[in-house]
């Protein structure tokens, strides 16, 4: 597999970085590969490094430049990258994002606001199927203040790992290589770059660490760096470990919700806190999830009342119900709909599709998953819709509930009651989409023709 990169240099920084994108099977032949290029000397190089060793490796290189449209020069950061990339013969996609607006909208910080922006440009590009996956410039001194940053910030040995080699579709070729050894490489290549002037601005949290305390850091201690990322690699192993202790075949997904049963919260503290991040990370939720949030949902699976509910960064809330925990994905309000009882398919936002067919056969369905209603008892004006206040039910075998009541009897999560097609004629029930039919309109022995509802939840 050597040979595919060999492009007969003698052993030096580039030879380095070669077997490690070997050793990590980061690039394969054939695969277009966005490199993150803000215009500054490691995001430069690595462009120019890929570039380099792109034909003989059979892959594409492709520049991405996001402008976050802060600064009175980003316009002309932007405009630096495309005129190298024409310059150059290499393909380059510009994009732009209002940082500002997101900052206002979600009163986020700016350093956050801005990383949220550019990833989403990112993951826009790869699900446009332009790229295959996005090359970004960190290096071994990054590795080592992210590490910190998060031990600051209150991680766990997770966040103390540092940043993965490869996350999904992210790659970082140069992150075990040392910044002078890039910086030795964009000199002997002459290699442009723009300095950011930002990157002196010490309010920023991984500015002042940069520049005020790993300097005096290294007065003190030579080798912090590189002690600091040994650490995180000792980190990774033992989280390594105890993630393998989670069975995550019990979580129940379909993509917008992540259902852990409560007795896998049986177990010690170390392996319950990486169940929870386990299912963080099959809802694609993880990042920026720290210590304290964390506690909070260890907090609410020990006290939390049914229903109990909390919010975590990046749109994600935690809700116990019954015998789970529920990671949700927030969704906007559900917008309450009208629709026609028909036969055929209905389909309903945030539910699924509810099937009706008629049937004089219908005796050979009572086994089966299906609701049946008799044709002859259906009030004609009855719809699908949401449930409103004073909906009442009469229970099959009969008595009448509300329907808020009936709902929390069945262990129908708060979450999904608002979003369950109910069949009403006014404030009366007569079923519960995918749940039952009200004794109103049961089937009997003089009944002749029945409707057949057969629901297809997607949740």
């Amino acid at each position: 597999m050597r040979k595919c990169y060999n492009i007969g240099m003698e052993k030096n920084f580039e030879d380095d970085v070669i077997d490690f994108i070997i050793e990590h099977n980061l690039i394969a032949k054939g695969e277009r590969i966005g490199v993150g290029v803000s215009g500054g000397a490691d995001s430069m190089a690595l462009l120019h490094f890929l570039d380099s060793i792109s034909k003989k490796a059979g892959f594409a290189v492709v520049a991405v430049n996001v402008n976050h449209n802060m600064r009175e020069g980003s316009k002309k950061e932007s405009q630096f990258v495309k005129k190298y990339c024409i310059d150059n013969g290499i393909e380059f996609i510009g994009l732009n994002v209002d940082v500002l607006a997101l900052i206002k909208e979600k009163k986020l910080g700016l350093e956050q606001a801005a990383r949220i922006k550019r990833y989403e440009a990112y993951e826009n590009a790869i699900a446009k199927g332009k790229l295959n996956k996005m090359a970004l410039g960190h290096h071994q001194s990054d590795q080592a203040e992210t590490i910190l940053l998060k031990i600051f910030r209150g991680s766990g040995i997770a966040g103390a790992s540092g940043m993965d080699v490869q996350r999904g579709p992210y790659i970082r070729p140069f992150l075990e290589t040392q910044k002078v050894d890039i910086s030795e490489y964009v000199f002997r290549n002459h290699i442009p770059y723009i300095e950011d002037p930002s990157n002196q601005d010490n309010t920023f949290s991984r500015n002042f660490l940069r520049n005020e305390i790993i300097p005096a850091l290294r007065r003190e201690w030579k080798n912090v760096e590189k002690n600091v990322i040994d650490f995180g690699k000792n980190c990774r192993r033992d989280d390594d470990y105890m993630n393998s202790m989670v069975d995550t075949s019990y979580f129940i997904s379909d993509g917008k919700v992540v259902r852990v049963p409560l007795n896998l919260f049986i177990y010690p503290e170390a392996v319950t806190n990486r169940v929870i991040i386990s299912a963080l990370d099959k809802l694609g939720k993880r990042e920026n999830i720290e210590r304290k949030h964390i506690e909070l949902v260890q907090n609410l699976v020990k006290s939390g009342a049914n229903g109990a509910k909390i919010d975590l960064p990046n749109g994600t809330c935690v809700i116990r119900e019954y015998e789970y925990i529920a990671f949700v994905k927030k969704q906007t309000g559900v917008e309450s709909k009208v629709y026609s009882f028909k036969i055929g398919k209905t389909s309903f936002a945030d539910f699924g599709t509810i099937s009706v067919t008629k049937s004089i056969a219908f005796r050979k369905y009572l086994d089966r998953d299906v609701l049946l209603i008799d044709v002859d008892k259906l009030p004609k004006q009855a719809k699908w819709r949401t449930r409103k206040d004073g909906d009442t039910f009469t229970k099959f075998g009969g008595g009448t509930k509300k329907l808020a009541s009936y709902m929390i009897d069945k262990k129908i999560p708060a979450r999904l009651r608002d979003k369950t097609p109910v069949l009403a004629h006014g404030n009366e029930i007569y079923a519960i989409a995918g749940l039952e039919i009200s004794d109103k309109v049961k089937i009997d022995k003089d009944t002749l023709e029945a409707y057949l509802l057969e629901s297809v939840v997607t949740e």
